[in-house]
């Protein structure tokens, strides 16, 4: 198919009485854009032609400059329960991870402007219901999400609330401001425990995974193990900063952590896989009084030694679900400029919203890392 130019951008040139010569920037917005959408139940999306969306007095309208691809979205490709049958009514736009440019704002709006660099949770919160009210907006009893509850943002423009935009350094590289949502996930992991000069055990191989291995190193652990099943994400470990990665094919992980920790076990164990063999392996190689945090989502019930692993040894559990708001974003923004973690290792494909299909196929047989695709 096809596309005729979108947008364009009128320059018109003003003179004063000084010398200056005075730019003025007006964006003119055609009323189609191309989009990647679930136009029916079942698997598969379609690039189709799309309305731009107009924003409301309280929305701010952005143009996409970079978005990128989770594991959800690979759910919603492939129709699987419970992201997509029986929640998602098509036709819906999909994908929650983007960094977009300001390019028209809602009467209301007055935490950014026109020109404005900008990424969005995910997460819609009410701002009413009694968590919203104790300050836990990743967790609002009403909560719609980004690509799944209303249309999302693998598109070339998007509609984003002025109370989920997030504004970005204008320097900030678009394919790393894109990837800040997900890496919310692993920062908000990883600082829910004390970190610092301890031995820590990372199960799983995705990007969160991932993340949390370069945001581990930049706080200072002492020591990171981490277990994954592939070759691409053992390397990717390593480049994150991992001091040991345990091919979970070739090796039991944890008759090998109990060997390298001489038998006391690690001191954290991160669960990112969603494998209940994952969640069972990583709380026996966890030493008493031990802590753990679980962000990874299994799919069906999971069975773990609940007297021995758990009670008997007097260990400290935590779900994790999103992030912090607004304070994990804080802290995401503040690692990054800091220079001290670097996400860039992990992104393995780039490629044109045009050519969706290959940034599925990539994820789906487990060959990337992420996928951030510029419309």
């Amino acid at each position: 198919m096809a596309w005729k130019s979108l947008y364009l951008v009128q320059i018109n040139y003003l003179y004063y009485t000084t010398p200056r010569l005075i730019i003025v920037f007006q964006w003119v917005i055609m009323d189609t854009m191309k989009a990647v959408r679930k136009t029916r139940e079942g698997p598969g999306l379609e690039l189709t032609s799309a309305p731009v969306p107009v924003p409301q007095s309280h929305e701010v309208l952005v143009k996409v400059k970079a978005c990128s691809l989770c594991g959800t979205d690979v759910h919603i490709y492939n129709w699987e329960h419970p992201w997509s049958e029986g929640r998602i009514t098509p036709p819906r736009i999909i994908g929650h991870e983007v960094c977009g440019q300001v390019v028209k704002v809602g009467r209301e709006v007055t935490l950014v402007r026109e020109g404005d660099l900008v990424s969005a949770e995910s997460h819609i919160f009410d701002g009413k219901c009694m968590q919203c009210r104790m300050g836990n907006m990743h967790i609002c009893q009403n909560l719609k999400f980004f690509g799944v509850d209303v249309d999302g943002f693998f598109a070339e423009y998007a509609v984003i609330p002025e109370t989920n935009v997030w504004k970005n350094p204008p320097d900030m590289p678009v394919e790393i401001a894109t990837l800040q949502e997900s890496i919310g996930n692993s920062v908000y992991t990883v600082f829910s425990h004390d970190v610092t000069a301890k031995t820590v055990a990372v199960f799983g191989g995705g990007p969160t995974a991932q993340f949390a291995i370069g945001i581990l190193r930049a706080a200072g652990a002492a020591s990171i193990i981490v277990v994954a099943g592939s070759m691409l994400h053992l390397d990717l470990a390593k480049k994150m900063g991992a001091d040991v990665v345990i091919n979970r094919h070739e090796r039991d992980p944890v008759e090998t952590i109990m060997e390298l920790t001489d038998n006391q076990g690690t001191d954290v164990f991160f669960e990112m896989s969603g494998s209940g063999t994952a969640l069972a392996q990583g709380l026996k190689a966890l030493r008493p009084r031990g802590s753990a945090s679980v962000l990874g989502l299994p799919t069906k019930d999971v069975c773990i030694d609940m007297a021995k692993d758990f009670v008997m040894k007097d260990i400290t559990v935590r779900g994790i679900y999103g992030r912090k708001i607004w304070d994990t974003w804080l802290t995401t923004s503040r690692l990054l400029l800091s220079g001290k973690f670097d996400p860039s290792p992990l992104i393995t494909h780039r490629l044109r919203l045009d050519d969706f299909e290959k940034g599925f196929e990539a994820m789906i047989s487990g060959d990337a890392g992420k996928v951030v695709m510029f419309p």
